[in-house]
């Protein structure tokens, strides 16, 4: 019997949405919801592919215009279904095709959440090609594939850990690089702290990631989106923000300096041995050290109890946690608020036994080799960087490609 393609409510799509392993929030309900109201969007809809009565697949569509007198599908990390069954993969895709075409849409766009390419920290390469059977049913149906490098409709290449395989967060700590392990204790010690934000406290995290888009170069949605979004997906969003409490960074410091004052107090007044001269101008520099801090301090001019670091969206959904969007503020980047607020997170998700641990969209591989970009500072953390099998687009309508090459569109 052949597949069957079926409007449903969003309610009725949510029911099984996370039961396929490429799940993702993307193409859940609460994201359907909160796209409905955005400008660009003409309609969403949630689509159930059915055999015989079974649900073999769901996918969640995004309606837009193209080229002003055309609609467009776009399927954004879905559809959800079993890629390693190839049959029901072309069968699934014919009926969506004639589904779409029914409904006069123009062109179809997919984006699947499925992994071709997968390297290491080093970026060698140790799995390749996985997706490639899969590409190759698109391609016989007629879809032109792509890669967008720049990842400006949606992600492509994200870096993953997985954390099923660990015992517990203490193990996770324990393979960390020393060099890790040694900040994640400072930037604790200095008094750094993770907060939740709740719905009414949006702003905070707008702040510092609006700041931060300015600075890099990359556009934001307004602030009226992630509220919508909190509204969507409840607890699922979780808001969290990294701040140096203020008065426990000050006592940090003086008991610090009081501490090293008093060292070498007591190692002039003692026996003056080989080593003693090395261990005085040691400590003094240490000493030195945190008087700069606390002049740097004074210099900020700090009003408030907190100062807010750090700020990131991270998703709650299916098999893993995703870092979804975030930012820092620039000034205070020694303070290593994102550092302290991954870990927090990494933590979070072996807590609730997920999979794996998505810092998501990855760039700058090529910047790593001089410590900077953020892929290197995902990498730190170990894992993998993933690239999807990529887009997939389709004509579904003969006039439409005969306007595009008259308007000159690629």
């Amino acid at each position: 019997m052949s597949i069957r393609v079926k409007s449903v409510s969003f309610e009725d799509y949510q029911n099984t949405q996370v039961t396929a392993k490429c799940a993702n929030f993307l193409q859940s309900a609460e994201m359907s919801k909160l796209q409905e109201g955005q400008d660009n969007i003409e309609k969403v809809e949630a689509l159930v592919f059915e055999r015989e009565g079974l649900r073999v697949g769901q996918t969640i569509v995004v309606y837009k215009k193209s080229l002003r007198i055309f609609k467009k599908a776009l399927l954004l990390h879905g559809p959800l279904l079993n890629y390693h069954s190839l049959d029901s993969l072309t069968e699934l895709l014919e009926a969506l095709i004639l589904y779409l075409r029914k409904k006069n849409i123009a062109t179809l766009s997919i984006h699947p959440y499925l992994t071709n390419l997968i390297r290491n920290e080093k970026l060698e390469n140790i799995e390749v090609d996985k997706a490639s059977d899969v590409l190759k049913v698109f391609e016989t149906l007629g879809f032109e594939h792509s890669l967008d490098s720049e990842q400006s409709l949606v992600v492509n290449q994200m870096f993953v850990k997985p954390i099923e395989n660990f015992a517990s967060s203490d193990e996770i700590l324990a393979a960390f690089s020393p060099s890790l392990k040694r900040d994640l204790k400072k930037f604790t010690a200095l008094n750094v702290k993770i907060e939740e934000l709740d719905e009414h406290q949006l702003d905070q995290f707008y702040d510092i990631l609006s700041r931060t888009a300015e600075r890099k170069g990359f556009s934001v949605h307004p602030l009226v989106y992630f509220q919508n979004l909190k509204k969507c997906f409840g607890k699922s969003a979780k808001f969290m923000l990294a701040y140096l409490d203020c008065p426990a960074y000050l006592v940090y410091l003086d008991e610090n300096i009081q501490s090293f004052e008093a060292k070498i107090q007591a190692l002039k007044e003692g026996p003056q041995k080989k080593r003693t001269k090395g261990q005085i101008a040691d400590a003094e520099d240490q000493l030195r050290s945190y008087y700069k801090r606390l002049e740097q301090f004074k210099s900020y001019q700090i009003k408030t109890d907190k100062l807010p670091l750090s700020a990131y969206l991270f998703m709650n959904y299916g098999p893993e946690i995703v870092s979804f969007y975030g930012g820092n503020d620039e000034a205070y980047l020694n303070f290593g608020g994102a550092v302290l607020l991954h870990w927090e997170m990494i933590k979070y998700a072996k807590s609730k036994a997920k999979k794996r641990f998505n810092f998501y969209g990855t760039i700058e591989t090529e910047a790593a080799s001089s410590g900077k970009g953020n892929f290197n500072f995902k990498r730190q953390f170990g894992g993998q960087l993933e690239t999807l099998v990529g887009s997939f687009d389709k004509s579904l309508n003969p006039f439409y490609d005969i306007f595009k090459k008259t308007l000159g569109k690629d």
